[in-house]
């Protein structure tokens, strides 16, 4: 049998656990309207809570990506925003919010040397930069001029004794606060058409030698992700399940399967601010989570 016959055959099948269908039918729908719905069916549930904020389950609401968006609707719509901040609620706002005014997401590691952001910002022709005050230093020193600087810090949903301890970087008085934000424009942003077919996310590859290639997804592409991961887990009840969500948002699987998947269906994400097994332990007992996702790599450590 040659490789295309071979392939044909599907012999991956074969390794489905039981109920995992061999085929599924992707829906012609945004990923902003996949988010909606979930919301819709469960307007009051929590999306989801952080480690480093016990009380936050019950605050976090569906509407923020609405109100930062309404600040950016008059953006050009499909040009590259960058969203950075670590494991924190800013991150699944400032990439909901993106996506609800019509633009692309190149998520970067904050990892990354001012040197590799200059690259990704200057490749994806970002025009937008969101990114927590304790980052800032890199965005400055990559030297990329954009139309949009806005600014969050990672005390702003920690709780008020912890947030003492928070330090606030200096940034640039023309950067907007995120918070700012949040409270000035009222989550009624204009209605705007999205086509599924459309780019929205710029995925660099993991960097090794060279410099990272930027691969573009659809709202299609990951509406196609969303559903097969659906379909893959056959034990989940949308909108019944804790997930832990310990890999980082940039990665793709972390954003598609982790992310917008558990987001998509309704569950709670706990975000895992820290890499601390005991703390991983504590958040499982505590949430009664039903998932971890790691890699080998952190399992090992």
């Amino acid at each position: 049998m040659g490789a295309s016959e071979r392939y044909l055959s599907r012999p991956w099948l074969k390794h489905y656990q039981e109920g995992v269908p061999a085929s599924v039918e992707v829906p012609l729908k945004s990923v902003t309207r996949m988010f909606d719905e979930a919301t819709e069916r469960a307007p009051n549930a929590p999306r989801w809570c952080s480690t480093a904020v016990p009380s936050l389950p019950r605050v976090a609401r569906s509407d923020r990506p609405p109100r930062l968006r309404a600040r950016r609707a008059r953006r050009e719509k499909g040009r590259p925003r960058r969203a950075v901040p670590r494991q924190q609620p800013q991150f699944i706002i400032a990439y909901f919010a993106a996506l609800k005014c019509g633009a692309a997401v190149t998520p970067i590691s904050p990892v990354y040397t001012s040197h590799e952001v200059r690259y990704q910002l200057e490749d994806s022709g970002a025009r937008a930069v969101i990114c927590q005050d304790i980052l800032y230093e890199k965005v400055a020193k990559a030297g990329v001029v954009t139309d949009l600087l806005v600014v969050t810090n990672v005390g702003e949903y920690l709780p008020a004794f912890k947030r003492l301890f928070s330090r606030k970087i200096q940034t640039p008085s023309q950067a907007h606060q995120l918070q700012d934000l949040l409270k000035r424009y009222p989550p009624r942003p204009p209605d705007i058409a999205l086509d599924p077919k459309t780019d929205i996310a710029a995925l660099p590859t993991p960097r090794h030698h060279r410099n990272p290639k930027g691969v573009m997804l659809s709202h299609y592409n990951l509406v196609a992700a969303l559903v097969g991961a659906q379909a893959a887990f056959t034990a989940f009840e949308p909108g019944k399940e804790v997930i832990l969500a310990f890999l980082p948002f940039f990665h793709i699987y972390g954003q598609a399967v982790i992310m917008l998947n558990g987001l998509c269906q309704g569950n709670l994400l706990v975000l895992l601010t820290s890499p601390d097994t005991e703390a991983i332990l504590t958040a499982m007992e505590r949430y009664q989570a039903q998932c971890f996702t790691a890699c080998r790599r952190c399992t090992s450590t």
